[in-house]
């Protein structure tokens, strides 16, 4: 099985990332970011008779992840895979993507450990 990269951002933010082989997905608004992210996660293709992700990893810029809605969050959050991650985009880090990992490690051990 062979899966694809993708990051969902601002065009000047994910304009290099397209030569790493990594598929780039523009977007304008948090909202444009939501949308495309649900259909990437959606997104299969038919492999051996099953279908199959077609992502394993979809990276998000966190000025397009801080817009997002708890309820977006959660729902991009189901399932293994893909796993959406948060990266700094081009302006520099917001600390969006450190809160929230803090916030998954938390509901997972019970308590705040990256202190």
């Amino acid at each position: 099985m062979k899966y694809k990269i993708a990051i969902v951002g601002s065009r000047e933010a994910i304009a290099g990332f397209s030569l790493l082989g990594v598929d780039t997905v523009p977007a304008d608004s948090s909202q444009q970011a939501v949308e495309e992210l649900m259909r990437l996660k959606k997104e299969t293709r038919n492999e051996n008779g099953r279908e199959v992700q077609t992502y394993a990893i979809i990276f998000v810029t966190e000025d397009m992840a801080q817009g997002m809605s708890p309820d977006d969050e959660k729902k991009l959050a189901k399932g293994a895979l893909p796993a959406i991650i948060p990266l700094p985009s081009h302006q520099g880090s917001t600390g969006y993507g450190l809160e929230r990992l803090k916030r998954i490690v938390e509901r997972a051990v019970g308590s705040d450990i990256l202190q």
